[in-house]
């Protein structure tokens, strides 16, 4: 299991392929306890950026 800084800013992640054209990384766990262990992720694409989102998959 990976180890993380007490006040680690940046997260670099793996990507796997899953055969289906989308790709699977697992979240670190201190982003998932910033966003306080939400049911589901949004990805919002803003211009050139990526905004992540905590809450519903809908």
């Amino acid at each position: 299991m990976t180890r993380w800084k007490k006040d680690e800013k940046e997260f670099g992640v793996s990507l796997n392929n899953d055969k289906t054209g989308s790709l699977i990384c697992r979240i670190p766990k201190p982003i998932v306890d910033m966003l306080g262990k939400p049911d589901g992720i949004k990805f919002l694409i803003q211009g050139k950026r990526i905004v992540i989102v905590a809450g519903d998959k809908k």
